[in-house]
Order: structure tokens, then C-alpha cells, then sequence
């Protein structure tokens, strides 16, 4: 469970938009190897996945069960519980899992009114710091359904996780998109998808700069959508293939399975991991316990100011993040920074 302690973290240096960790102060212009996440660090998908999540859940009650009622079942800060509740990298699996939230709610309380349903406790927050297991994903929420014998069949017997994924994949894609994304044309849903709504976040007159490290991407995105993605960067002749690791690779954030791949590839010696929420700060973790030689260091971007007042800013701090800044530009400045006075 998520816990946000009172108590800070002192070890760390305090600079506008970005907080650093002492500890690596003396080694950070050693860093060699520069890895991104891309959604919520180099593209804003505030507006495209995050809402295609909650539109999904939406349509798949409304239109496909039939429940009445108008009320949005979750909204955008409420998806960010679910994903610093760990296990949540994969969006598809996220809707699954609000999906499946409230089923349980709605067969415990007999229900078919959305209204209603969202007004009921356990609240999102609730369920997701205080019921779920940290790093438990949507497997542990499947398990709270099947330790539940009186509900379990009738919920399960609601949640279509091939359907879920299928609406998701349409609003975000749209017609234009759909079928090269993923093989099919939309049949639910005619709408121009969420993906034209992303804006790209980090600056393209810092490509030079860049070529000054290897590079690398892990995404949870499918190849076919990290293509398109690194096509709006363009980057394409700036990071190759082998370079990049995706969901269809087949093992997802926090295993660090992705990050050794590629810093074996790159001969990394020290890196830095840019990543938006807890699956990559332990992705960073759980890499340096595997791997003695090569270390990664981790940077967290919160999209938000820094100040001690936001409660992601202790959390991170008291979890031992390396960096932790308002974007992607602002690790890539002060980088920039330790190279010239390096020089």
C-alpha cells in the first residue's frame, strides 16, 4: 500500500524545478547512457491514454452492460492512484482493473446505477492505497475478486477483458489509426481518436545535446505505437530498433529485464532512467540488485511544480529517487549544465 510519510528524506539537494540526491553528485557526469519511458516524459498523454482510460470504462458500462446513470466513473487524478499503486504500467490492464472495481461494487450492493456506484465507498483512493498490495497490478485485483466466493461468478462473468482492451484500443486510435495500430477497423465506436490530442513535451532543439550519450526507450506502448511516437520526436534515426524495448517484448516495468537488454547493448557503464510513476522508480531498483557493474541511476518527472507542499514530492523523496523534476527538459538542462562546467 502507498504510504506518504510526514518525515523527509534529507539527503538531497534543492534547486528550482529539479531535487537531486547527494549521493551522486560526484558521479553524475560520468553518465554515459540516457534511457526514456515515453508516455508522461517525452509525450503528454493527459489527454489520450490517461483519457481514453476513463472514457473506456464509461462506454464499456453504459453501452455494453447497460447500467443507467450519468456520472463519470473515474476521472484523471484518480487513474494516477491506480498507477502509483504499482503494476499498472500497462493502461489496457488498468481499465481492466476500474472495470473490475466496480463489478465488485455493484454485485456487492446489487446495482446497475452508475450514479449511486460512484458515490459508494471503498472511493478509488481508498482501494488503491489502502486495499491493494504495492506493485500488485491488475493480478492482485483479480485475486480480491476470487477470494470473494459470493460475488466471484457474477463479476467475472460481466468483465469481457478482450472487449475492454478492444474499446480502449478505438477511442485512443480512432478511425485514421486503428487498423495500423493494431489489425482492425473500429465497429463500436466512431470517433477521431484520442491519439491526435497527445503534444510533445520535450524540447526538439535538445536533440544535439543528446547525441552526446547512447540512448535508449522502455515503454510500456506497443512497438507500433512507440513507432509512431518516436516519428512525432523524430527520432527515428536517433534511437534503432534494438534500442528500444515495448510491450511486446513480453516482460513489463518494474522487471528490469528491459533496462539489461539495453544496457548491454550500449555497454552502458552509468545511466540515467527518465520515467513519470513508481513502476520506474523500482524498474531503476530492482535493475541494481541484478547488475553489479553497470548502476542506473533514477529520475522521476511529475508533469506539476516541485514543492514540498505536493505529497508525490515527499513520497519520492522518502523512496530514495535520484532525481526527481517538473519534466524531461529540466533533467536534460541541468545535464547540460555538469557537461559545460565539466568542459
Amino acid at each position: 500500500m502507498l504510504q506518504i510519510s510526514g518525515k523527509l528524506n534529507s539527503d538531497y539537494l534543492f534547486q528550482k524545478n529539479i531535487i537531486l540526491n547527494k549521493k551522486i553528485l560526484e558521479r553524475i557526469s560520468q553518465v554515459d547512457t540516457l534511457v526514456f519511458d515515453i508516455d508522461g516524459v517525452l509525450i503528454d498523454v493527459r489527454n489520450s491514454y490517461r483519457e481514453a482510460i476513463c472514457q473506456t470504462a464509461q462506454f464499456y458500462f453504459k453501452e455494453i452492460l447497460h447500467f443507467q446513470g450519468s456520472r463519470n466513473l473515474i476521472n484523471a487524478e484518480e487513474v494516477e492512484y491506480f498507477k502509483m499503486a504499482g503494476g499498472f504500467n500497462n493502461d489496457w490492464d488498468l481499465t481492466s482493473a476500474v472495470v473490475l472495481f466496480y463489478l465488485m461494487k455493484a454485485r456487492k450492493n446489487n446495482l446497475r446505477d452508475i450514479d449511486v456506484l460512484r458515490s459508494m465507498e471503498p472511493d478509488i483512493r481508498k482501494f488503491t492505497t489502502e486495499m491493494l498490495p504495492l506493485g500488485g497490478g491488475l493480478a492482485k485485483v483479480i485475486d480480491l475478486i476470487e477470494r470473494d466466493g459470493d460475488i466471484k461468478e457474477e463479476v467475472l462473468v460481466l468483465w469481457d477483458r478482450s472487449l475492454i482492451t478492444k474499446i480502449f484500443q478505438e477511442i485512443y486510435a480512432g478511425e485514421e489509426y486503428c487498423y495500423d495500430l493494431y489489425g482492425f477497423y473500429p465497429s463500436m465506436t466512431k470517433v477521431e481518436g484520442l491519439i491526435k490530442q497527445e503534444r510533445i513535451i520535450i524540447d526538439k532543439n535538445k536533440k544535439d545535446f543528446l547525441q552526446n550519450f547512447f540512448l535508449g526507450i522502455i515503454t510500456g506502448r506497443t512497438e507500433k505505437e512507440a513507432k509512431i511516437a518516436l516519428e512525432r520526436l523524430e527520432w527515428s534515426d536517433l534511437i534503432s530498433k534494438e534500442k528500444i524495448f515495448t510491450a511486446d517484448d513480453g516482460v513489463e516495468k518494474p522487471h528490469p529485464q528491459g533496462l539489461k537488454k539495453i544496457a548491454n547493448s550500449l555497454k552502458t557503464k552509468l545511466g540515467i532512467y527518465v520515467g513519470d510513476i513508481w513502476d520506474d522508480m523500482i524498474t531503476v531498483k530492482n535493475f541494481n540488485k541484478e547488475v553489479k557493474k553497470t548502476k542506473f541511476l533514477s529520475a522521476i518527472v511529475l508533469a506539476e511544480g516541485i514543492n514540498l507542499q505536493n505529497n508525490m514530492v515527499k513520497y519520492y523523496l522518502n523512496e530514495g529517487v535520484d532525481l526527481l523534476a517538473q519534466d524531461v527538459n529540466h533533467v536534460l538542462e541541468w545535464l547540460e549544465r555538469v557537461k559545460n562546467r565539466k568542459s
